[in-house]
């Protein structure tokens, strides 16, 4: 977990309302078990705390996940894996100046930042007995200026090992789940009354022989 915040962050919960506090986390968990088969996994992850620009992350990871339960030739194994990533921003709202710490956001001084109340998080769920795994994860949270947005991306594709393209009797075996589920709202002006609020989720699941593949991207306004 990546937490930034532009007060101290060891006194929160509550943020500071008077000094216009805010604070943004990255949040990422994964968990794989193989029971029996054969597995192989390759998996890249990279955490940058620095100020990025525009189409570059603070968090990325991807991975390629192989499973099959006839590859030790018992076919009595399953592999049960879950992954998800989670964004969070959340700040009262100010008037940028003398008694208005938020120089790590970049806004110049008489500037009016919006009080924020946003989640969004991104996953999927899988108990198979044959898959082919591949997925990719960002997200970035701490930015050059103010115009660089809050961002996250995520995509899954699950399909069967040595799959002929088109061919479903050769996709994964078993059960899979892909969803997101966001709760964004912003306040008017430097007040905390909610000026717009949008609510988002999504949930796809398949099961037997199957192909799933999706692709979920937020950017901050």
């Amino acid at each position: 977990m990546y937490v930034q915040g532009n007060n101290d962050l060891s006194d929160n919960p509550p943020l500071n309302a008077t000094s216009g506090e805010g604070q943004s986390t990255i949040s990422y968990q994964q968990d794989i078990m193989a029971i029996s088969g054969e597995a192989t996994y390759d998996k890249y992850t990279n955490l940058d705390t620095g100020p990025k620009t525009a189409n570059s992350d603070n968090f990325e990871s991807t991975q390629i996940l192989t499973y099959d339960t006839n590859g030790d030739g018992d076919s009595t194994g399953k592999m049960i894996a879950d992954e998800s990533i989670l964004v969070e921003t959340i700040a009262y709202g100010a008037t940028v100046g003398e008694t208005c710490c938020d120089s790590v956001w970049g806004a110049p001084d008489g500037a009016v930042l919006p009080s924020t109340n946003g989640v969004i998080v991104a996953g999927s769920e899988m108990v198979v007995s044959e898959a082919a795994v591949t997925s990719a994860t960002g997200a970035t949270i701490t930015a050059d200026s103010t115009s660089t947005p809050v961002s996250m991306d995520y995509y899954v594709e699950i399909e069967g090992v040595n799959q002929t393209e088109g061919d479903l009797t050769t996709g994964a075996v078993g059960t899979a789940t892909v969803y997101v589920n966001a709760n964004l709202q912003e306040g008017i002006g430097n007040s905390t009354a909610v000026g717009s609020e949008i609510t988002y989720s999504d949930v796809t699941t398949a099961s037997g022989l199957f192909n799933l593949a999706k692709e979920v991207s937020y950017t901050s306004g």
